[in-house]
């Protein structure tokens, strides 16, 4: 499977990977995989927001509430990304790959 490689960590259940660190070429935006399957991951803030796509692996998964397609968080904005009714990759644009964890 092309996940296979794009997500070639894993941590609490989640199959993850970051594809490109932040560069120039990318206007600084780092790339980002997750593979999640009815899952909440850890909570985080995007200190310079965060662009997502949604893409549900069969059924009709969701991604914090939200079908396939975009998600766009503002600068500052934080969450626990939950996929539920399925499984779904989620490709994350990060703004200079700046993104904190919260205990």
């Amino acid at each position: 499977m092309a996940e296979g490689w794009l997500c070639n960590r894993e941590g609490g259940g989640i199959k993850y990977g970051r594809i490109f660190k932040p560069a120039d070429e990318l206007y600084g935006f780092s790339v980002d995989v997750v593979d999640m399957t009815d899952i909440a991951g850890p909570h985080h803030v995007h200190p310079n927001g965060e662009i997502d796509t949604v893409m549900p692996q069969g059924g009709d998964a969701t991604f914090d509430g939200r079908p396939a397609g975009w998600v766009v968080m503002p600068p500052g904005s934080a969450h626990r990304p939950t996929v539920s009714q399925g499984r779904a990759l989620v490709l994350y644009l990060l703004p200079q790959g700046a993104i904190e964890f919260t205990k």
